[in-house]
Formats: C-alpha cells, sequence, structure tokens
C-alpha cells in the first residue's frame, strides 16, 4: 500500500532539485519584488515603481541566474519559457511577457480610441449633458455609473470595456459636482469588474465557469447556481449605493485633486447655484 505522505515528500523532493537544477536559490532574489513594495509604501507612482522592479529584476537574472541582456528583453517580451517536466514548476513558470497582455492592452487602447471618437464628433458632449440632466444629486450619479458599468458588461462582455467608458463618461460629472472621482473609481468597479463574473457570455463569467468545471450548453442552467453564492459580487453594488445614498464613505475631492484637475485640463462639467446643470 502506498503512503500518501511519502509520494506527497517525493513530489516536493522532485519540485525542489529541478528547481535548484536550473535556478541559483537565494535570498537575494526577493530584492526586486521589496523594491516594488518599498517604493508603493514611499507612496511612488505604480508605474516608476513597477518600472523600477523589471529593471532590478532584470539585473538579478543577468547576475544571479547567468542570463544575458538579449534573454531578458526576449522574456520581457514573450515571457519565461522552460520546461521540466514537472508539471506544477511548468504551470508557475511558463508565463509572463508583455505579448501575453496585448489582449488586453489592445481592447484598452480600443476603448480609449473609442472615447476620443465620442469626444471629438460631440457624442461624448451629449453623453454628459444627458447625465448632468438626469442624475442632479450625487447618489442619483452613483447609481447611473453602476448601471451604466454593469449594462456595458451585458452589452459588451467585457469588463475592461465596462470600467473604460463609463470612467471616461462621468469623470467630468463628479469633478464638476465636487466629489473626489474615487467615487467613481468604486462605483465602475463595483458594477464592472465585480459584476462581470455574474454574465456567463462575458469573459469574467466564462473565466469562472471554465475554472469550476461548469457548462451551460444543452440547457444546464443548474451550473448557473455559482451566481447567489458569489456574495462579494452582488453584495458590493447594493452596499455601495446605500453609502451614496446616506453619504457614507462618499469623499468630497481635496484641494490637491481640484488643483491637479485644474493644471491637467481636466473636463469639468458646469452646474448652476441651484444644482441645476449648465448644459453646453
Amino acid at each position: 500500500m502506498i503512503d500518501a505522505q511519502s509520494v506527497s515528500f517525493v513530489k516536493i523532493e522532485a519540485i525542489t532539485t529541478a528547481l535548484e537544477s536550473n535556478f541559483t536559490i537565494s535570498g537575494w532574489a526577493l530584492v526586486p519584488a521589496l523594491v516594488v513594495m518599498g517604493l508603493a509604501l514611499k507612496k511612488f507612482s505604480p508605474l516608476p515603481s513597477l518600472f523600477a522592479g523589471v529593471v532590478v529584476g532584470g539585473a538579478f537574472a543577468m547576475l544571479m541566474q547567468g542570463q544575458s541582456l538579449q534573454a531578458v528583453f526576449d522574456y520581457a517580451n514573450n515571457g519565461y519559457a522552460i520546461q521540466t517536466n514537472i508539471v506544477e514548476i511548468d504551470t508557475l513558470l511558463n508565463r509572463g511577457g508583455v505579448q501575453s497582455m496585448m489582449w488586453t492592452i489592445s481592447l484598452v487602447l480600443i476603448a480609449l480610441a473609442f472615447g476620443g471618437a465620442l469626444e471629438t464628433t460631440g457624442c461624448l458632449r451629449s453623453i454628459i449633458n444627458a447625465i448632468k440632466s438626469k442624475a442632479k444629486t450625487f447618489a442619483s450619479t452613483q447609481v447611473a455609473a453602476v448601471g451604466t458599468a454593469f449594462s456595458t458588461n451585458l452589452v459588451a462582455g467585457d469588463p475592461y470595456l465596462s470600467v473604460a467608458l463609463p470612467g471616461r463618461m462621468y469623470s467630468p460629472v463628479y469633478r464638476g459636482m465636487g466629489y473626489s472621482t474615487l467615487n467613481l473609481s468604486r462605483g465602475i468597479e463595483e458594477g464592472g469588474t465585480l459584476m462581470s463574473p455574474l454574465i456567463p457570455w462575458n469573459a469574467g463569467g466564462a473565466f469562472v465557469i471554465s475554472a469550476l468545471g461548469l457548462g451551460i450548453s444543452g440547457g444546464n442552467l443548474e451550473n448557473l447556481l455559482y451566481i447567489p453564492l458569489a456574495f462579494a459580487c452582488w453584495t458590493a453594488p447594493l452596499i455601495g449605493i446605500f453609502y451614496a445614498f446616506v453619504g457614507w464613505f462618499s469623499p468630497k475631492a481635496t484641494e490637491k485633486e481640484r488643483e491637479e484637475w485644474k493644471s491637467s485640463g481636466a473636463e469639468i462639467a458646469k452646474f448652476n447655484d441651484d444644482g441645476t446643470p449648465v448644459v453646453n
């Protein structure tokens, strides 16, 4: 009879041996991650912090692992590739690179281009004016932002688009009302990212169904019973809307934010003293 504990130790030993034979294992390998975390704690901007981690990681790959500069650039572009014949290691390490993210990046660029086209043709202005005329309070604006993100999820079938488009549409209204755009960020995350897994034809829902080994072909709708169990996904928007109506955790824009809006030339919707919108 095979001892399960012995099998586990054999597996661990095989993984450890494979890692040691392919890499130099040292505590110094943690330095790139510590650099990123240190810069994040110092409140440096995300992009420079991540770029610093990439540079330090590339340097350590050359110094500790004996990789060439050409190999480092190739890994950064195409991702790392290794064949150890151990599923756990190959699954963990064969990934990464800019090319693996091109689908996401291209979708964001398309969304931004679409937003630019809406702005240039005046469609975005019409949409903003329509939003201002209907959503006259912060609470109603927050509900509209969450609803728009969710509707985009339903129609477009992609969570990235459900974040990019409402963010472009509603940010001038939030600025005009004097509220921090952090409220908008939270709203479109609740209606976009969190609601995505609850929509079967959405990219998020397709991933969940695939990861859980479910299927809805042939009318097998019982596999959708995971939806009411995804408490965080559907309760977060309700809690966020409740906060908006009672005024909890709904910060006004700080003076620093207002100065940043002015210096960057960000669009700010205009409202009359009585709260009615100024339609341009």
